[in-house]
């Protein structure tokens, strides 16, 4: 069996310290179809061509000078590989480490130990969703005063400036822009944005709305909470 993105075989990187885990890792992604190369620290994946992975699954408490946090920072400064999902798969439980871990801009946090089905399920469900960005979207624009939301090459223009948003925030922001002055609750936006997962941590949502609040500057703030009946992109004076 063969796992492929766009017809090539889907190559991930794992990132980890702990030769057990990595062998483990390895070898169920390898029996998955998947193309897996794994190195112990942070420095040795700066060194590879990082552009050419589909998936980066990294432990943050490495060996050497450079984290995971850092590592992830890097890529997303980097306009090579700032498109590339990043996976945390980490020795680090506390509900903080999460949440920094996701607005840090990781695309999914999984705690050790883990089942491997979810596992290997959260593996395609973040490989799926940077594939697809958003399926259900029509090949048109969506604008909002100096917001372009171009829903055929899933690009955001504020200002006539690019803004780079990963495909969770860009299945978001579609969502509530395309249906301006509605609520939508946070298992609506989910089953959009997660499609075929199950709900277990409702702050996902949160998470990812607080994170593209910031990045569209001041249109945030027309992405509004409303307690009870959930997120809209509202029209504000």
């Amino acid at each position: 069996m063969s796992s492929t993105v766009s017809g090539t075989v889907t190559s991930i990187l794992l990132v980890d310290n702990d030769n057990n885990i990595c062998s483990l890792l390895k070898e169920n992604l390898q029996s998955e179809g998947y193309n897996v190369v794994s190195v112990s620290k942070a420095e040795e994946a700066l060194t590879l061509q990082l552009e050419t992975f589909n998936l980066v699954i990294c432990e943050i408490h490495l060996s050497g000078e450079i984290d995971g946090f850092e590592l992830l920072e890097r890529m997303k400064d980097d306009p090579m590989t700032l498109h590339i999902p990043v996976m945390f798969c980490t020795v680090l439980d506390r509900e903080s480490d999460i949440i920094t871990g996701l607005n840090a801009g990781a695309d999914d946090y999984i705690v050790k130990p883990f089942s491997l089905r979810e596992f290997i399920a959260r593996v395609r469900s973040v490989l799926r969703r940077h594939r697809n960005f958003a399926p259900m979207l029509n090949s048109y624009t969506v604008e909002y005063k100096t917001l372009i939301l171009n829903l055929d090459a899933h690009s955001l223009i504020i200002d006539g400036e690019s803004v780079s948003l990963s495909p969770t925030e860009f299945s978001i922001l579609a969502l509530l822009l395309r249906s301006r002055n509605k609520l939508f609750t946070r298992e609506d936006i989910f089953g959009v944005s997660w499609p075929g997962e199950e709900m277990n941590n409702p702050r996902l949502v949160d998470v990812n709305i607080s994170r593209l609040r910031k990045k569209i500057g001041n249109y945030g703030q027309n992405i509004v909470n409303r307690s009870g009946l959930g997120y809209g992109f509202m029209d504000v004076i």
